[in-house]
């Protein structure tokens, strides 16, 4: 089947899948040189597939279209795609729609794992409101963080576009629409701000909720972004945000309730 695809590293496990099933795939479109596109540029350049990282037009993707391409893949994709006569069109987002539309559902999910899942979905004229196709429930641990969702979400999301596959028309013509729905709007850059006068089990969510891409702490009048805390409850009389230890490589500030430990390997100077 020739199809076009965009999107970006979480679910690039559905581009490799493609690839491997022998698909033809036409033109990858990327989010912009701003987001992690790695995989996505390597699987590209090693298939010698078309990669661009502008939004398509109506017009060069019904151009694509008079080229063969019977299906538009989007999967993490910053652009809304517009609505076109190809055959197939859809969507992958990870959460269980309708619950969850929105551009940045993982860290919400990690406080709602009730809605910790896969979707397939037609594209339609918003964002993450097409007819649903098929689902898939992601289970999560006590202790997941965003980090190791994306994980378990990279590898569910190839496992339930395999099964869409295995009965594309049957599963596309069946789909149901979506009624109620709930909105996640953009997390905001202050969510990821440590306040040292947070209490610790309040500093550990906020560390599982954004994971590998780190908490913002301000030291010495400067902002740092960090991905690798040691946190530990410990009842003290100190002042929160004062060091209670520095030494070349590790660094310990005084929270509410406890103490946070900061690998100085693991920081660095927020960008402006």
């Amino acid at each position: 089947m020739k199809i076009v695809y965009l999107g970006n590293n979480l679910f690039s496990s559905c581009l490799k899948y493609l690839l491997e099933e022998g698909h033809q795939i036409l033109r990858v479109y990327k989010n912009s040189s701003t987001h992690d596109s790695s995989i996505i540029d390597r699987l590209c350049e090693n298939n010698c597939i078309p990669l661009h990282s502008h939004k398509p037009s109506l017009s060069e993707l019904n151009q694509l279209i008079s080229q063969g391409t019977e299906m538009f893949i989007v999967a993490e994709y910053s652009y809304l795609v517009p609505v076109t006569k190809v055959k197939y069109a859809i969507n992958i987002h990870p959460t269980l729609l309708p619950e969850g539309r929105g551009p940045t559902p993982l860290p919400y999910l990690i406080r709602a794992p009730e809605y910790s899942g896969v979707t397939i979905h037609k594209i339609s004229e918003n964002f993450d409101s097409g007819d649903i196709i098929l689902q898939s429930q992601v289970p999560q641990s006590t202790d997941e963080s965003l980090t190791t969702l994306m994980i378990k979400m990279h590898i569910e999301s190839v496992k339930l576009l395999r099964i869409f596959f295995e009965n594309i028309d049957e599963y596309y013509k069946s789909a149901k629409p979506q009624i109620e729905y709930s909105y996640w709007s953009k997390i905001d850059v202050s969510k990821r701000v440590l306040d040292w006068n947070s209490p610790i089990n309040d500093i550990k969510n906020q560390m599982r909720c954004f994971g590998h891409l780190g908490l913002i702490v301000k030291l010495d009048q400067e902002l740092w972004v960090t991905s690798h805390l040691e946190i530990i409850d410990y009842k003290h009389n100190l002042i929160p945000g004062y060091v209670a230890f520095e030494d070349d490589s590790l660094l310990a500030v005084n929270a509410l309730d406890g103490i946070i430990c900061i690998h100085k390997k693991s920081i660095f100077s927020m960008p402006m």
